[in-house]
């Protein structure tokens, strides 16, 4: 027996995405840390427990961006 039809098969519409503001962040919490650099929460958690990345605020955890990418530099250079 074939299925019935809905009555209302109206396909949702595709909601706009806004672009990304194009200024950058002084600080990022611990979530937004790690989409900036790519490394994981806990990668980054391990990192700040044995004083490699400095934070302004513990709770929640604040990274300055400068600190951020200085650290992720100098990971590089040691790999490299």
């Amino acid at each position: 027996m074939p299925r019935p039809k809905k009555k209302y098969s109206h396909s949702t519409p595709a909601i706009a995405i806004a672009p990304e503001p194009t200024t950058l962040a002084y600080s990022f919490d611990l979530k937004g840390a790690s989409r900036h650099t790519g490394y994981s929460v806990w990668a980054l958690r391990q990192a700040i427990y044995s004083g490699k990345l400095p934070v302004t605020n513990l709770k929640p955890y604040l990274i300055r961006r400068v600190d951020l990418e200085g650290f992720v530099d100098s990971r590089v250079q040691k790999v490299a």
